[in-house]
């Protein structure tokens, strides 16, 4: 956790500088000049906010931009069509797991309980991962 903290902790001068003048950065036609992936990630959480009914004018722009800030220039990773859905069902798996009901979660995940225990395993060991820091 401290050293996702970190990535954060850089200078936040120049963001703040692009967020508070997001009206003359983020207009229809400047926006075209925004490199591609900018311009779809701002869509895409554009079109996420409209569907939650989150009316806040330039939001998605800020977000977008908060997002190039931190994460620009890094090789990330992020999962897609069944990674993603399994990544997802498999912490909803643990967040239901109460040490007794194996064979409930098999059956509701249409998964073997074989699976199942291997799944609870690794989130497991990733819960405790995110909670202990690395001594080395």
């Amino acid at each position: 956790m401290e050293q996702q903290h970190e990535i954060f902790k850089t200078e936040t001068s120049e963001l703040e500088l692009l967020i508070n003048s997001v009206t003359e950065i983020a207009d229809d036609n400047v926006r075209k000049r925004w490199p591609s992936t900018l311009q779809s990630l701002s869509e895409v959480l554009n079109s996420e906010l409209k569907r939650a009914k989150v009316d806040e004018p330039h939001l998605a722009d800020k977000l977008t931009i908060a997002l190039g800030h931190y994460f620009g220039g890094r090789d990330i990773y992020i999962p897609n069509g069944s990674k993603l859905k399994s990544a997802l069902r498999n912490i909803s798996i643990w967040r239901e797991y109460n040490g007794r009901n194996i064979e409930q979660l098999a059956n509701h995940h249409k998964l073997t309980e074989r699976q199942i225990t291997e799944i609870i395993r690794e989130q497991r060991q990733a819960e405790l991962k995110r909670r202990q820091r690395e001594l080395f």
